[in-house]
C-alpha cells in the first residue's frame, strides 16, 4: 500500500477551497466549534476509492479516473464564478456528469450497496420460510428484481439446503467493504443512469446577492428524491438549481438568487451534514448553531 495514494477526497479539494475567505482560509464547523482547516483533512476518507483485484492487489485506476473529471469540472466551476460567462454547448454535459458522480461517490451511498446486499442475501437465504412462490416474488419486487427473475431465484433456490444458504450468508455478510466480489465502489457504476436523469431536468445557476454566500456541508447532495430537486452551492457566490422538468432541456439558466432560496439551500446544506460545514465567515457558520 505503499505506493498508493491514501487521501481520497469525496469532496473535491478545488470544490472545498471555493468557500476560503479573501486570505484563502477554510472556516469549517465540525459539530463543537469553527475552526480554520486545510483542504486536505476535509470530506475525505483514506482509501475510499482503492480497488483491489482477487488477489487482493490494490491499485489506484478509479481514483485516477475520477481525477479526471474532476480536472474538467474545476475549470468550469471556474468559469461559472465569473458572473458574465456564457455558457457554451458542452458545460451542461460537464455538470451532469460531474453531478452525477456527487450522487454516487459519497462513503454513505457507496455502503449503502454493501448493505442493500446483505438485505437481499437474507431474503434469498430465507426462501424457506416463505409460504410459496407467489409469497416470494412478492416479497422480492422491492429489490428491483422482475418477476421473472424471481421466478428463476425462487426455483433454484428451493434446491439448496438451508444449511449451505445459512453459511453462504454468514460469507457475505463477512465480506470486506475492499472485497473484489462485492466492492462498495460498485455504487459508481450508476453514474450513468443518474447523469442521464440530472440532464433531463431543469439547471439553473444561481448568483448570490449582495451580503450573501453560500456555504457548503460534507453530504452536498442530497442522498433521496434527487430528481425532486435540489441546490447545490458550487462556491460562496455561486450555486446551480435542479428542478424537475416535463420537457427537453438542452442550455442552463441563470439568475441571482432570492435571499430566501440562498437561505433555504444553506440550512438543507447545515441539516443534511454529518461531519463538517464550510464557509468563508465563522460568524454565518456559528449563526447556525444557536
Amino acid at each position: 500500500m505503499l505506493d498508493i495514494k491514501k487521501n481520497h477526497h469525496y469532496v473535491p479539494q478545488f470544490w472545498l477551497k471555493a468557500f476560503a475567505d479573501s486570505r484563502g482560509s477554510i472556516h469549517a464547523w465540525d459539530g463543537k466549534s469553527v475552526k480554520v482547516r486545510s483542504s486536505r483533512v476535509l470530506m475525505q476518507e483514506d482509501w475510499l476509492y482503492t480497488i483491489f483485484d482477487n488477489a487482493w492487489n490494490p491499485s489506484d485506476n478509479l481514483e485516477d479516473a475520477l481525477a479526471k473529471v474532476e480536472a474538467t469540472a474545476a475549470s468550469l466551476f471556474l468559469r461559472v464564478s465569473n458572473p458574465t460567462y456564457k455558457f457554451s454547448a458542452d458545460d451542461r454535459s460537464q455538470f451532469c456528469e460531474f453531478l452525477a458522480l456527487q450522487a454516487c461517490r459519497h462513503p454513505d451511498i457507496m455502503n449503502r450497496g454493501a448493505r442493500r446486499a446483505r438485505e437481499l442475501g437474507a431474503f434469498l437465504a430465507n426462501v424457506h420460510a416463505c409460504k410459496d412462490e407467489a409469497d416470494f416474488v412478492s416479497r422480492g419486487l422491492k429489490f428491483g428484481l422482475s418477476a421473472q427473475q424471481l421466478t428463476a431465484i425462487y426455483h433454484e433456490l428451493m434446491a439448496v439446503p438451508q444449511s449451505q444458504l445459512n453459511a453462504e450468508l454468514d460469507e457475505l455478510h463477512g465480506l470486506s467493504p475492499q472485497d473484489a466480489r462485492l466492492p462498495q465502489q460498485d455504487a459508481l457504476r450508476a453514474i450513468h443512469e443518474v447523469e442521464q436523469k440530472i440532464s433531463g431536468m431543469c439547471l439553473t445557476v444561481l448568483d448570490a446577492p449582495q451580503g450573501e454566500a453560500f456555504i457548503l456541508g460534507d453530504t452536498p447532495l442530497p442522498q433521496a428524491d434527487l430528481l425532486h430537486g435540489f441546490g447545490l452551492p458550487l462556491g460562496q457566490r455561486t450555486a446551480i438549481q435542479a428542478t424537475p422538468s416535463s420537457g427537453p432541456q438542452t442550455g442552463i439558466g441563470r439568475r441571482i438568487a432570492l435571499p430566501a432560496e440562498v437561505a433555504l439551500i444553506n440550512q438543507t446544506q447545515w441539516e443534511n451534514s454529518l461531519h463538517f460545514v464550510i464557509g468563508p465567515d465563522p460568524a454565518q457558520l456559528l449563526a447556525f448553531a444557536i
